[in-house]
């Protein structure tokens, strides 16, 4: 949920005065990567920044953090949701579709960072307070992000400590410019100029510099002080209150203030000194006084330490040190108001729509069963999308309470593992154990065996996070057997399309070998249950697996199974997914009709603007069918909707379409851009696991290899993409790319049987000549040329061919050769139907191969 006034630019209502020796400070961090202000509660940071941000031409983009902030998906959703606010061309659905696909963040900050790249304007972002953030792995993404900021994007952090970043590369960069207390303290020339306008009372030099040295130039202090006057202003007396440290300074002052104060105000602002964030409504929810907007307003236009946090005034905050002032105050003066008050705060947010801000009061208050009662709501939506919070919520809560509710622990559990608190997840988890081994007659029997079920179904799910397969198997058949309903957690937070990570985690990705072995146990065991959604993913990890193995009926069989159960369940993610693989298996067999019809069909129930992530999935699905067909209209489409460069930073879940990306490239003629990018893909998948993946891109390497007459290489990208791929049996991801790689392994056999190519890792020859052998003889409707096939190409191909080769379009090829568009692409029909291949690159590969130029 996206709070709107923490993205409001904080603006108090009149300047005092001017520091344009600050702002020309922060304008040089238009030069830097990162600006950093750090100084102490009371120093004008916030205000500093925002009086910047309202005479900067450039449009600011301003996050106010709080301890809630620690959540990784809450933190990036409101810097997101920020710079959309101030810059609309920022194209946030890009971003946020990476939200929940990877538990590190780091694709989503990847996709961030490709996002920022494509606005072309000077970006300015804020976080301010920024010391509420703590979560180490939240940092880390930051750092990430600071490292490859662009060079028109500029960070601004507000914050009372140094941050636990590490800022040695920025350093070193020259990137950082950086302002602390001592750059934000009043010089003498300040501190005369704010008492003169503030009080009307001009301080002698003498003066000035007895209160620069009691307060040390600390601004807090010096605003206290002109609202602690009185009509009988002694400056002498005033300067010698300023004695002792910031704290007694301030508290010496915020008491003078409010003792001046009614005494109705008085209760009004100790009563409401607990919320972080106010509105009349709310106050006098907590404070019972019909007047609370009227005082808030009266608060503002005195300037009495309030902040708006909106352009209508309707919501507020008091400065930070004032609020910690009252509230110490509030539990000196009336402890017993102190769990009142934040009761009665949290039932009225609770009633008007803010569960998040009603669970801190609540639990504040340890009103613990009020705080349960709406996280038990609440748990579905944040196990999808704010683990963090939830975590610490529930971490909030006695055991002791969550063992009389499992599901409440097993929650607890869930999230804490994924927030990444592996540590207390394991903890607690054998806390449970014990605690149901000694104390299992305080559950009812009901109670007792949902949580021993629920602690094996959390195992089994852990260890399959973890793609520790053979433990999830074992964990999965204890669960089952306890419960065979298998209907805890059955959405797991699945998102509005049913998508959740798990949906990502593939066995057959990692070893086609352990799949063999886990996946038929893992789908007899879930497949009696009514989790029907994880019995659809191995369903399609399944069928991936028979597809890989070439065994494409039985692929089709499992996949069906999966559409099926997703369409049924109303689970798009997953009906999708299951489609898009009935359309490749039917296109591999030379289907094209029916894997065109399930393409259409799921298009049609494709909104892009309402199933974004599923729409960008079946255009890219399109441009690798169209690849096939030889069709250049979805691979345009693909890449003008894409938007994707050579150069971005790749997120883990888009390797598929950034090697499409390299493919095109290479057909353009940009074979170095696209070598550069395969390499870096490579690495991404290795530093993943990702072993299907690696060995796709190894053959797709020693394409572009050879391409480049670097025929050594080639060979040696290849023997390294055979010798990961026949241990395990892999065979479709050969096969499928067609008559190049079939073209490259007859050359490795070649060199092989006349010992001109000396292996450099174990792999046998009969399962290389098998892969040759299955190279289908049709392919996209046109025969394969058989060996020693010479085509009769005109010259009028053959110009045309050598322009392609340069990497001009169509449209540059005909003006180049002086005759129509429609002639070009007849051309190159011809040419396709000649060579029996189906794209730009296959053209080139194979006119290379038979040496037509």
């Amino acid at each position: 949920m996206i709070i709107a006034t923490k993205l409001h630019i904080p603006r108090p209502r009149t300047a005092l005065i001017t520091r344009p020796r600050l702002i020309h400070r922060l304008k040089e961090g238009l030069n830097r990567a990162l600006t950093l202000v750090t100084a102490p509660a009371g120093y004008g940071k916030t205000t500093l920044l925002s009086e910047w941000a309202e005479v900067l031409e450039s449009p600011v983009a301003w996050v106010s953090l709080d301890m809630g902030d620690n959540d990784r998906l809450r933190f990036w959703a409101h810097t997101i949701a920020a710079l959309k606010q101030a810059y609309p061309a920022f194209d946030e659905q890009a971003v946020l579709r990476h939200a929940a696909e990877d538990a590190s963040g780091y694709s989503l900050i990847a996709a961030l960072v490709n996002g920022l790249h494509r606005l072309s304007q000077t970006i300015v972002l804020v976080w301010d307070d920024f010391h509420q953030i703590e979560e180490p792995t939240l940092l880390k993404g930051i750092i990430y992000l600071l490292e490859r900021l662009p060079s028109h994007v500029h960070l601004y952090i507000a914050s009372r400590i140094s941050p636990s970043l590490s800022l040695s590369r920025i350093r070193v960069g020259d990137g950082l410019n950086q302002l602390e207390a001592s750059d934000l303290r009043f010089d003498p020339e300040e501190t005369s100029e704010f008492f003169t306008k503030c009080s009307g009372v001009e301080l002698s030099s003498v003066e000035t510099a007895a209160v620069q040295e009691r307060t040390e130039g600390w601004v807090a202090a010096m605003r206290l002080a002109v609202l602690s006057l009185n009509d009988n202003f002694d400056p002498a007396a005033i300067i010698r209150k300023m004695t002792g440290t910031e704290r007694d300074i301030s508290d010496y002052f915020f008491e003078e203030v409010l003792s001046r104060q009614p005494e109705a105000l008085q209760q009004f602002l100790l009563q409401t000194s607990i919320l972080q964030r106010m509105s009349g409504e709310l106050c006098k929810a907590v404070t019972g006084m019909t007047e609370s907007a009227a005082w808030l307003h009266w608060l503002e236009q005195e300037s009495l330490f309030i902040v708006s946090l909106d352009e209508q005034r309707n919501w507020y905050r008091y400065h930070h040190l004032f609020q910690h002032f009252l509230a110490g105050q509030l539990k000196i003066k009336e402890p017993q108001l102190w769990e009142t008050l934040h009761i009665a705060a949290g039932r009225w947010l609770e009633e008007n729509g803010y569960p998040h801000e009603a669970v801190e009061h609540y639990l504040t208050a340890a009103s613990y069963e009020d705080a349960l009662v709406i996280l038990e709501a609440m748990a579905p939506e944040l196990m999808m999308n704010e683990w963090t919070m939830l975590c610490k919520w529930l971490s909030d809560i006695p055991d002791s309470l969550l063992f009389a509710k499992p599901m409440m622990l097993l929650t607890k559990l869930a999230s804490q593992y994924l927030a990444g608190h592996t540590e207390a997840a394991t903890d607690g988890y054998w806390r449970a154990i014990r605690k149901l081994e000694e104390d299992a007659g305080s559950l009812h029997a009901d109670e007792s065996e949902t949580l021993q079920a629920g602690l094996a179904f959390l195992a089994a799910f852990r260890t399959f996070l973890d793609r520790d397969f053979e433990y999830a198997v074992q964990f999965s058949k204890e669960f089952v057997e306890r419960h065979p309903q298998g209907d805890l957690f059955i959405g797991f937070g699945n998102d509005s399309d049913g998508y959740h990570p798990v949906w990502d985690i593939y066995v057959s990705e990692d070893s086609l070998r352990l799949a063999d072995q886990v996946l038929t146990p893992l789908l007899s065991i879930w497949s009696k249950t009514q989790n029907v959604y994880f019995v659809a993913h191995l369903s399609i990890d399944f069928g991936k697996l028979q597809y890989e193995r070439n065994r494409l009926d039985e692929a089709r069989t499992y996949m069906q199974r999966a559409y099926d159960i997703g369409r049924s369940n109303d689970n798009p993610s997953l009906a999708a997914t299951a489609s898009l693989w009935l359309a490749r298996i039917a296109a591999v067999q030379g289907n094209w009709e029916i894997a065109s019809s399930i393409l259409q069909e799921l298009t049609e129930h494709t909104a892009p603007k309402v199933k974004p992530h599923l729409s960008r999935k079946i255009i890219w699905f399109r441009a690798m069918q169209g690849r096939m067909q030889g069709k250049e209209k979805p691979v345009r489409q693909w890449l003008r909707m894409s938007d994707l460069r050579s150069g971005d930073e790749i997120p883990l879940s888009m390797i598929g379409e950034y090697d499409l990306l390299a493919t095109l490239l290479a057909e353009q003629g940009k074979t170095e851009e696209a070598v550069a990018l395969t390499e870096r893909l490579i690495l991404i998948a290795s530093q993943a696991g990702r072993q299907s993946d690696k060995i796709r891109l190894l053959i797709h390497k020693s394409r572009l290899l050879s391409l480049q007459g670097k025929h050594v290489q080639s060979m040696d990208a290849l023997e390294e993409a055979l010798a990961l791929a026949w241990p395990e049996g892999y065979i479709r991801t050969f096969v499928d790319e067609g008559v190049p790689i079939g073209q490259l392994l007859s050359r490795f056999i070649h060199l092989r049987q006349n010992q001109h190519h000396r292996p450099g890792r174990k792999v046998p020859l009969p399962y290389v000549k098998r892969l040759l052998r299955l190279i289908s003889p049709i392919e996209g409707g046109r025969s394969v040329s058989n060996e020693g096939y010479m085509p009769s190409i005109t010259s009028k191909e053959q110009s045309v061919l050598r322009l392609m080769q340069t990497g001009m379009s169509n449209k540059e090829i005909a003006n180049e050769l002086n005759v129509s568009l429609s002639t070009v692409k007849t051309h190159i029909n011809n040419i396709y139907g000649k060579l029996q291949v189906n794209s730009r690159l296959q053209a080139l590969e194979r006119a290379r191969t038979l040496k037509l130029f």
